[in-house]
């Protein structure tokens, strides 16, 4: 149980942190003019849902926390479609994003805590699979969706350093055209374990809610 309230605690301080960061990168993503900054934005925004979600499950019965699972889900598989639909125009080049840039020490900021966040993600996800509790388990799922959203973001960051410096390369160029492609069927495929996990969750009938202490 402390574990608990010491992480629903930790979680709530989270939730206020990624709503911040959901309209910071909103904003950026408006004033930049692009496009997969702000479907970005949005997979922030999902966490963010996810999270109020833990805050109001995680004393709940197992078949309510299943309920708030599949929601989770839902969330995920919503947003990866509209980053595949991005993902498939992108490819058979229909860019509808802008090219400008967000660099400067703003952006670089971002990108910086963007790779942190992403390293942390896979962390967490690691211990949070060894873990029974489903709200745990789902609440890093989508970070870890999201997470490979702002992978995305900097190695688009990267590409646009490169030819700042460099100048074109066809390979790199390549790189830059399948690589949110393959983070989409990443993504895709944590969902697919997702609902494998939401079937094979037991629930108790007779379980009765916790109260928190």
């Amino acid at each position: 149980m402390a574990n608990k309230k010491t992480m629903k605690i930790i979680t709530f301080i989270t939730a206020i942190v990624t709503l911040v960061s959901f309209l910071y990168k909103l904003g950026l993503g408006i004033y930049s003019m692009s496009l997969v900054l702000i479907i970005a934005s949005l997979s922030t925004l999902m966490v963010f849902i996810c999270k109020i979600l833990f805050l109001k499950n995680v004393y709940n019965t197992r078949e309510r926390k299943k309920k708030a699972y599949l929601r989770m889900i839902i969330a995920s598989l919503i947003y990866t479609l509209i980053f595949l639909l991005f993902v498939v125009l992108k490819v058979n080049n229909i860019d509808i994003s802008s090219q400008k840039s967000y660099d400067g020490w703003i952006g670089s900021l971002l990108i910086g805590i963007m790779l942190v966040m992403f390293v942390l993600s896979i962390i967490k996800l690691k211990g949070a699979l060894e873990k029974t509790d489903i709200m745990v388990t789902g609440l890093k799922e989508m970070i870890y969706i999201s997470a490979l959203t702002d992978f995305v973001i900097i190695e688009n960051y990267i590409y646009g350093m490169y030819i700042t410096y460099r100048g074109e390369n066809q390979v790199f160029m390549y790189i830059t055209l399948f690589f949110p492609l393959a983070m989409s069927i990443c993504m895709l495929i944590t969902i697919v374990f997702m609902f494998i996990r939401y079937f094979k969750y037991k629930v108790t009938k007779k379980e009765k809610p916790k109260e928190e202490k």
